[in-house]
């Protein structure tokens, strides 16, 4: 009788929210009584008190002490993800399903943390098993939807989000996700479109849900119909220099040259080597008939559109290709490096080299290295190999004849 008296004051205790109290009365009682009851309401207490180490530590007692009791793992498993320890989660929660292999809510739990540890495969796993029994439940089908998504099952994850769109979802990332698969096929801008506008009257004039309307657009080339989600998004939110770029963009297809300008030129200030932005003035500039300006901006867009390590993995894939000996290829992967970057002389060694592994070649491969010495003088590092590989394929031209 003492011993029931004790916990009901407890759990009396706990109910009331009197949280010090209880565990006071909990640690006076383990002394004497140790359970895995008790440590598992101590556990729940220290839950309370955001104490989750000392929940951990009384709810692995409790689990040691009665393996077999899935609420343990469970409650241990949440004071894991409290922390961000998903990992140790998930091992206490595949242990409770081993023993409650029927119980839906726990592997609804075991996905939700394989999402946070970013392992969809097995989330998809999970919620499957959810779905075979019961595939009308909204709250598992928000993250099956995410999961089919993110192991490529498309068609899945948009029968599951155009289920939870009709019934009026009020999760934002619904109309965010499922927009976001629309928005890469073009035949599916409509549907985009829809889901946006759908989640607008939802969540009115949301922010993300705006870009992604206008995202959709741009991405299948609807500029014109881009202008107006950018604009409702413009006239209240500030701007990264993305946004401003596409909307530019599209203020130029929409043959609004001049407010494009506007525009674009705020992004050239931030950065003036981005092709698209030159690229864009320049046109804009066209269109108005300021045909000097525009030839500036288009030379600009010439410039930056070739990265500065271009010829270098021209260099590379030339060696690439000269390793599996398509010296072919080699040697024009070589001349397009020099072509980009004629500084760099070096370049006339590889072509020489290269030339030289063509038995019937030895010609353009005594060109090149003459032409490399020449043209690197004293900055040849290759310079005494080019001169031996001269002489000796002088002699071999000689033998030739």
């Amino acid at each position: 009788m003492p011993g029931v008296l004790n916990a009901q004051e407890i759990d009396l205790l706990i109910l009331n929210r009197d949280y010090q109290q209880a565990l006071s009365r909990i640690e006076q009682q383990l002394s004497s009584e140790p359970t895995a009851g008790l440590f598992f309401k101590k556990g729940l207490v220290c839950e309370k008190l955001m104490d989750f180490e000392g929940a951990i530590s009384a709810l692995r007692q409790a689990c040691m002490a009665d393996s077999m009791q899935t609420v343990y793992q469970e409650e241990l498993a949440e004071a894991y993800s409290a922390l961000g320890n998903y990992n140790d989660a998930a091992l206490c929660l595949q242990r409770a399903a081993h023993f409650d292999p029927e119980n839906l809510p726990l592997k609804g739990k075991l996905g939700q943390c394989f999402i946070n540890l970013k392992s969809y495969r097995e989330a998809y796993y999970w919620y499957d098993q959810i779905y075979k029994k019961d595939s009308a439940n909204a709250y598992y089908n928000r993250y099956f939807a995410y999961a089919a998504f993110q192991t490529g099952k498309l068609d899945l994850a948009v029968r599951l989000y155009e289920q939870l769109v009709n019934q009026n979802s009020r999760d934002l990332n619904v109309y965010l996700n499922l927009a976001g698969i629309y928005a890469n096929k073009k035949e599916n801008t409509d549907k985009g479109e829809a889901v946006c506008s759908k989640g607008l009257r939802i969540f009115p004039e949301h922010p993300f849900l705006l870009l992604k309307w206008a995202d959709v657009c741009f991405k299948n080339k609807e500029y014109i119909r881009a202008v107006v989600p950018f604009e409702r998004y413009l006239a209240k939110n500030d701007s990264t220099y993305e946004v401003l770029k596409n909307y530019g963009v599209c203020l130029y297809f929409n043959r609004s040259e001049k407010k494009a300008l506007s525009v674009l030129n705020k992004c050239y200030l931030q950065a003036v080597n981005d092709p698209i932005v030159n690229f864009y003035i320049g046109a804009c500039y066209k269109n108005l008939k300021q045909f000097p300006e525009s030839i500036e901006f288009f030379k600009l867009a010439i410039e930056t559109a070739t990265p500065f390590y271009l010829d270098e993995i021209y260099q590379h894939m030339g060696q690439a290709y000269g390793l599996i000996r398509e010296y072919e290829k080699s040697i024009e992967a070589y001349q397009e490096a020099l072509k980009l970057n004629p500084a760099n002389v070096e370049l006339l060694f590889e072509i020489a080299t290269t030339y030289e592994e063509f038995k019937s070649n030895e010609t353009m491969a005594l060109n090149y290295y003459q032409i490399y010495l020449k043209e690197a003088g004293e900055t040849a590092k290759r310079a005494n190999y080019a001169l031996d590989r001269i002489k000796n394929l002088k002699e071999d031209l000689f033998f030739e004849k």
